[in-house]
């Protein structure tokens, strides 16, 4: 996925509504922000923890999560992205401990009205 400089990425979490509550307990993930390496060998032990889906049961709508990929950050947890540069997400599931492994790569393209530029 290619993304330009203060584009926004949304992560809606797995949702259930009132009716399937009693089918299971529903899907939950863990979201990594990982190296190279751990995007290629499914390892979040090769990065950090940047979300978790964990209220697959929230009420009224799923859980969101967005990622501004930005240049600088205001916020002492806020992350920096640069342009050029490839960052790499996995998830893997909290309800089995199988070898499921979701993976993301996000090329950061150009500055805003840049997007010309890119290849």
């Amino acid at each position: 996925m290619q993304v330009n400089v203060n584009d926004y990425l949304d992560i809606y979490c797995p949702h259930y509504n009132d009716s399937q509550r009693m089918v299971g307990t529903g899907e939950q993930y863990v979201l990594y922000m990982v190296s190279h390496r751990g995007y290629r060998n499914c390892d979040p032990q090769l990065g950090f923890k940047r979300w978790e889906c964990n209220r697959p049961h929230a009420p009224h709508a799923p859980i969101k999560f967005s990622e501004k990929f930005q240049r600088y950050s205001a916020f002492s947890l806020g992350y920096e992205f640069h342009v050029g540069q490839e960052y790499y997400y996995i998830s893997t599931p909290t309800h089995h401990h199988g070898r499921s492994c979701l993976r993301l790569r996000v090329y950061v393209c150009c500055a805003t009205g840049e997007s010309l530029l890119c290849v």
